[in-house]
C-alpha cells in the first residue's frame, strides 16, 4: 500500500493543503527515514497530526531526525522550503543546530521542553537574520515506549519581540524632560543617549540641526561612530545633494551599507553594516525640516513597515525634543510654538500607542457582517492588555474572542499578544468556545501575568444563526434582535484565566435571528468612575438597540461616540457582528 493509501486515510477533510500534497507525493524510500512500508502506526499517527493542523509543526522523524512539516511550518523555512521535506534537521538548519541539539537530545531520551522566545540567528532567505521563536518538543513515543522521533510545536514571535523592544525605546524617548535642556544639541544628545543602547536596531546615529538663515544643517551629535578606527570624523556639514531631498521631505535608503551613503564617507568605525536611512527632522507649524536623523540599520534584521515606521516614530521624537529646546531659546517664539507641539506630542502619543498595539494584534480581514474598534488608554505610550479576534473556521464558522489583560503597559501588551496567539491556534483545533477557554487556562498558568485575565470566546455559524460560546470572568456580551429586544450572555459565565486548576468551563448556545447584533467589549467601554458596572451595560444596551438598523461600520462608529470619554481611562475593545 502506498503512501496515499497509509496516510491518506488519516488526513482530515476531502481538500488537500500544499504541504500534504507533497508529503503524499514524495519518493521518502530515497531518505534516512526509507520507504513507506517500514513506517510504523506511530510514526504515521505523528505526520497526520502535524499535516491536520494549521498551527506551525514539525514531525523530526526517526534517529535521522528526517523532517516532516505543514504548511504553517513551511513559512518558517522561508527560501529552504521545499527543499527541506525529507532531510535532516542539522543539514536544513546548520546554523542554529548547536542552540538546539542538546534540547532535541534530551527529548529523544524521553524528556520534553517548552522555550519562550528563544533568540536564533538564521540564514533561510540569504542574509544572517535575528528570529525569535517560543516552541515545544515532544518525545513521539511507539507502543513499546520506545522513541522514534521529536513533535516540535512552534511559533515565530519575531515581530511581538522587536514591537517589545522597539515600544520600550519609544517609551524612553517619550519620558526625556522636555525644554529642560541649555540648547537643541544638548537635547539632540540625549535623544542619541537612548538610542545608543538600541544598537540592535539602530547602531549608529548622526543628527544635524539647521541653524536659522543657514543653507545647510550641521553636525549635532551622534554616537556608534569612532573615528579613531577609520578614515576620520563625519562631515561638520550636511552634504548637500542629500540634503536637497531631505529638505523636501523625503526619507533617503542606502541601498548598500551604511558607508556607502552618497556625501558622508562614514568612518569604518560606524557600527553596522545595513543601509542607513536618513529622515528629515519635522515639526508642525516648519515649512521645512529643523534638520535631519542619520540612523544606521541593522543587517540582520528585514526594512519592513514596522521597522520604517520605529525609525520614523523615533525621528519625531528627536524633533520633539530639538524643538523644545529651541522654543526655551527663543523666548519671543516661544508661546505659539509651545500650544503647537503639545497637541503634536499629544497626537505623537496616541499614534504610537494603536501602530504598535496593531503591530501586536495584526492585520485582520474581516468577514461580512463584522466590525472591530480598539481605542488606547489616554497617557504617554499606555497601550495595553485587550484584544479581538476573528479566526475563519471550516464550513463558513467564525471563531470570535475578546479578551482583556490585567495592568497596562509593556508587560501587559507582551501577555496579550501570547494569549491572542494562543486563542487563534486552539480556535482553530478545537472549535469549542469552552475547550478554547480550558487549554488557555492551562497556557496562562505558563505565562507570567497572564493569570486573572478575562475572555469571552464565541463560535459564530451564519448559516444556522447560533452562536456557541464560553465566558471566563468577561464582561457578558450583548445581542439586540432587529425589534429591538435585548438580552446579556451570562449563561455561560465562569472564573478568569489560570485562578482555578481544572475548573470545567460551561458552553451555551443562542439563536440570531436575522438582524440581530452581537457585541463582545472589554470593561473600558462601559466602566466611569463613580458609577456601577450595571449602569454602564445599560448604557451600552441602550446605544446598541437605537443604532440597531446602522451598518456594522457605522454602528461601531456610534458606540464609541456615545460610550467612550474624549480621554478614556482604560483600554477598548469591541467587536461586532450582525447577522445576516
Amino acid at each position: 500500500m502506498g503512501l496515499d493509501g497509509l496516510l491518506g486515510e488519516l488526513l482530515a477533510g476531502g481538500h488537500r493543503t500544499d504541504m500534504q500534497r507533497r508529503v503524499l507525493t514524495h519518493d521518502w524510500s530515497a531518505t534516512p527515514l526509507g520507504p513507506v512500508e517500514g513506517w510504523s502506526r506511530t510514526v504515521l499517527d505523528a505526520v497526520a497530526t502535524v499535516l491536520n493542523c494549521r498551527f506551525p509543526m514539525l514531525v523530526m522523524a526517526g534517529p535521522d531526525l528526517v523532517m516532516v512539516y505543514n504548511d504553517g511550518y513551511a513559512d518558517i523555512l522561508g527560501a529552504r522550503h521545499p527543499a527541506a521535506l525529507g532531510r535532516r534537521v542539522p543539514e536544513v538548519w546548520p546554523e542554529v543546530w548547536p542552540d538546539i541539539e542538546e534540547m532535541i537530545a534530551a527529548v529523544l531520551a524521553g524528556g520534553a521542553t517548552f522555550v519562550e522566545d528563544l533568540p536564533l540567528v538564521m540564514t533561510r532567505d540569504g542574509f544572517d537574520e535575528e528570529t525569535y521563536f517560543t516552541f515545544s518538543y515532544s518525545p513521539v513515543v511507539g507502543p513499546g515506549g520506545q522513541v522514534l522521533g521529536v513533535l516540535n510545536t512552534t511559533v515565530d514571535t519575531t515581530p511581538r519581540v522587536l514591537a517589545a523592544r522597539r515600544m520600550a525605546v519609544l517609551q524612553q524617548l517619550g519620558s526625556l524632560p522636555r525644554s529642560g535642556y541649555g540648547s537643541a544639541s544638548e537635547a539632540c544628545g540625549a535623544a542619541l543617549r537612548v538610542l545608543g543602547e538600541a544598537r540592535s536596531d539602530c547602531p549608529f546615529g548622526l543628527v544635524y540641526l539647521l541653524d536659522p538663515g543657514a543653507g545647510r544643517p550641521r553636525l549635532a551629535a551622534t554616537y556608534g561612530i569612532d573615528a579613531s578606527a577609520g578614515a576620520g570624523e563625519p562631515p561638520q556639514l550636511f552634504p548637500e545633494g542629500v540634503w536637497a531631498e531631505v529638505a523636501a521631505g523625503a526619507v533617503f535608503t542606502a541601498s548598500g551599507p551604511a558607508a556607502s551613503v552618497p556625501g558622508f564617507a562614514l568612518p569604518a568605525g560606524a557600527r553596522g553594516e545595513g543601509p542607513a536611512v536618513v529622515l528629515p527632522l519635522t515639526v508642525p507649524g516648519r515649512t521645512g525640516p529643523v534638520g535631519a536623523l542619520v540612523l544606521g540599520t541593522s543587517p540582520r534584521l528585514r526594512m519592513d513597515e514596522e521597522y520604517r515606521v520605529f525609525l520614523a516614530l523615533a525621528a519625531g521624537q528627536v524633533a520633539a525634543a530639538v524643538t523644545d529646546a529651541q522654543a526655551v531659546e527663543s523666548e519671543r517664539r516661544r508661546g505659539e510654538e509651545r500650544a503647537e507641539l503639545d497637541r503634536a506630542r499629544a497626537q505623537f502619543y496616541t499614534e504610537v500607542a494603536v501602530t504598535l498595539q496593531r503591530a501586536v494584534l495584526g492585520p485582520t480581514a474581516l468577514p461580512d457582517g463584522f466590525a472591530v474598534h480598539y481605542e488606547p488608554a489616554t497617557g504617554t505610550l499606555e497601550v495595553g492588555g485587550d484584544w479581538y479576534d476573528v479566526v475563519d473556521l471550516p464550513g463558513g464558522r467564525h471563531g470570535v474572542m475578546v479578551g482583556d489583560v490585567v495592568g497596562r503597559g509593556l508587560p501587559a501588551a507582551a501577555v496579550m499578544g501570547q494569549l491572542r496567539s494562543a486563542g487563534r491556534a486552539l480556535l482553530l483545533e478545537s472549535h469549542s468556545p469552552a475547550q478554547v477557554l480550558s487549554a488557555l487556562d492551562r497556557f496562562a498558568a505558563l505565562v507570567p501575568g497572564a493569570a486573572c485575565s478575562t475572555a469571552f470566546c464565541a463560535v459564530v455559524d451564519p448559516a444556522t444563526g447560533t452562536v456557541r460560546y464560553s465566558s471566563g470572568g468577561h464582561v457578558p456580551a450583548i445581542v439586540v434582535d432587529a425589534g429591538g429586544a435585548s438580552r446579556l450572555l451570562t449563561g455561560a459565565g465562569s472564573l478568569p484565566l489560570a485562578v482555578a486548576d481544572d475548573l470545567v468551563r460551561p458552553e451555551a448556545e443562542v439563536l440570531l435571528r436575522p438582524g440581530a447584533t452581537l457585541l463582545l467589549y472589554t470593561d473600558g467601554l462601559v466602566e466611569r468612575r463613580n458609577e456601577d458596572l450595571d449602569s454602564g451595560m445599560a448604557r451600552a444596551v441602550t446605544a446598541l438597540t437605537d443604532g440597531r438598523h446602522l451598518a456594522p461600520d457605522q454602528l461601531v462608529a456610534l458606540l464609541t461616540d456615545q460610550l467612550l470619554d474624549d480621554a478614556p481611562d482604560d483600554d477598548v475593545a469591541l467587536l461586532l457582528y450582525r447577522c445576516g
